[in-house]
């Protein structure tokens, strides 16, 4: 069986829809911004399974823009409610596989299907173990999954990521990105539950300093991974412009100047 989001339209169709992603998130925020990228830079080859936190329904697409614009040569795939994936099964083609939620059943079939995903060294399988969505300054526990798939054959790294949305000084708001160092797993414990927790510790770790770059609303914390779109719009944002132009002066969009270009 062959992994999602393999063959080569498959591969057309990713391009396309990383493409889509970056048209789209910088059409919806002010800028995407990420911090740990080094950690990232550490990960070296092998397949990666990247756990975030679970903030928003932008969280997928977060998940295409790291991959394609940090971790191009990999390929995306991502756990999906079985139930939409029906609706559009175009996703399957995009790295999606489905999961069949409060089912042993579909437990089972999600870790049967991952790990052939990450049999794969090319890949990078983004999960939220919390299995829902929840505030972003909130620890949930982890359902197993996670757990049971980094176990004793697993051969990859880990990865604890978190996402953060917030509104800073501008009328779109900023999507934040922050990187934790990679998990030993030669370290986890051996038992399912305290492993868990271990995972847990880890995520909650780059939560809260993520929390801290946020409020403290400093860009220079970041690196700009996509520029978006800034200011008001409309005809006060055509009135500025005027306004602008007739000084002789360059026009700003933004409220303040960018100290990150």
């Amino acid at each position: 069986m062959s992994g999602p989001g393999s063959g080569l339209l498959s591969r057309v169709l990713n391009r396309g829809f990383r493409r889509y992603v970056r048209r789209f998130i910088g059409s919806n925020f002010n800028a995407a911004r990420v911090t740990g990228v080094e950690h990232l830079l550490s990960l070296g080859e092998g397949p990666v399974l990247i756990y975030v936190n679970h903030p928003g329904w932008w969280d997928p697409m977060s998940a295409v823009l790291v991959t394609d614009l940090l971790m191009s040569e990999r390929q995306f795939a991502a756990p999906m409610d079985a139930d939409a994936l029906k609706r559009y099964p175009i996703l399957e083609r995009l790295g999606f596989f489905g999961v069949s939620r409060d089912s042993t059943a579909g437990a089972r079939e999600f870790l049967r299907t991952a790990r052939i995903v990450l049999q794969d060294s090319r890949t990078a399988l983004w999960m939220t173990p919390t299995g829902r969505f929840h505030d972003v300054r909130q620890a949930l526990p982890f359902q197993p999954g996670l757990a049971h798939l980094v176990d004793s054959d697993f051969a990859g790294m880990v990865l604890p990521v978190a996402l953060e949305y917030p509104f800073w000084n501008e009328r779109r708001p900023e999507l934040l990105v922050a990187c934790g160092p990679p998990v030993n797993c030669s370290q986890l414990s051996a038992d399912r539950e305290s492993r868990t927790r271990q995972l847990e510790a880890a995520l909650l770790e780059v939560q809260t300093h993520l929390r801290d770059l946020a409020i403290a609303r400093d860009p220079r914390s970041f690196r700009l991974l996509l520029d978006g779109q800034g200011g008001i719009g409309g005809w006060y944002g055509l009135w500025r412009r005027l306004s602008f132009w007739r000084r002789g002066q360059k026009f700003a969009d933004r409220h303040e100047e960018r100290s990150d270009d």
